[in-house]
């Protein structure tokens, strides 16, 4: 019976190691071929399909085990196509960017095919997915600085929480999330150069984006459960408070506009809250 066991567990082994080697010697006859008769459209036209194969036979394991390689292939593969042809003379800043784009719908890729092929979602596979297509974006559109490396992980990651806390209904994450976020859009978009002409100004703009994160959760709250919590809209209304007054105090010229542009946003959140309401009421 040891035996039987043994020569079961190695065979999901035996079957990735030829698939791989076959997938290995397609891709080197493949990259050899193109060498020879230089088409030009070879390479990505055949390798992808090749593995796009590969992928699929992994997916027939239904082992998490298999899927994870499988698919980390076939988009690491496109991506570093990607980054050597199409995008061969945009710089190396661009050519990193697409290959972590590409690279990064490998895990979201993951946890899709969990859901409807594995026996548990892979959720966590939407961390690697948002932190590595956050790193991607600040390469691919940032202007690689240490403020917008900021603003792109922070974003990135917040909205991954924040997407899975409102599909798993988990508070913690949605909290999580929509602080993150916020926060990384308040330091940006507080102290990049365009944001006020002093510190006490720049500080009032950060705030007034913190509080942001506080609003939108209640907002979300009253969204998935139909329920008002108003906690939130304490440290929301202080926050927001404070950095008007910061805003104020730093750049007065500029205060009438600032406060506009801030409770424009307000209104449009109130709004969005009153149709949740009215739906809530109907339900």
């Amino acid at each position: 019976m040891r035996s039987i066991e043994f020569q079961q567990n190695k065979q999901p082994r035996r079957g990735f190691a030829s698939i791989a080697g076959l997938a290995l010697i397609a891709t080197g006859l493949v990259i050899l071929g193109e060498q020879v008769v230089r088409t030009g459209w070879l390479l990505p036209v055949a390798l992808p399909l090749i593995w796009a194969m590969f992928f699929a036979s992994m997916i027939r394991q239904q082992r998490l085990s298999m899927i994870i390689p499988g698919s980390l292939i076939l988009t690491g593969g496109i991506g570093v196509l990607l980054a050597f042809t199409a995008f061969q003379g945009a710089g190396w800043s661009h050519q990193l960017g697409i290959a972590l784009l590409v690279l990064s719908l490998g895990w979201l890729l993951i946890a899709g095919v969990t859901h409807y092929v594995g026996e548990k979602t892979a959720y966590w596979a939407l961390l690697p997915a948002g932190g590595i297509f956050a790193v991607g974006a600040s390469f691919f559109w940032g202007d690689l600085s240490l403020l917008s490396f900021v603003l792109f992980l922070a974003v990135g990651f917040g909205l991954v929480l924040l997407l899975t806390g409102i599909y798993t209904r988990l508070l913690g994450l949605i909290l999580a999330g929509s602080l993150l976020a916020t926060t990384g859009a308040g330091v940006y978009f507080g102290w990049n150069q365009s944001a006020g002409p002093n510190a006490l100004a720049q500080t009032g703009i950060m705030l007034a984006w913190f509080s942001l994160g506080w609003i939108l959760l209640t907002v979300i709250y009253r969204a998935l459960f139909h329920k008002f919590m108003w906690w939130p809209l304490i440290p929301g209304g202080i926050l927001a408070m404070v950095g008007w007054g910061l805003y104020i105090g730093g750049n007065p010229g500029n205060a009438l506009s600032f406060i506009g542009n801030t409770g424009s946003i307000g209104l449009i959140v109130f709004g969005i809250y009153l149709l949740l309401m009215k739906r809530g009421f109907h339900q």
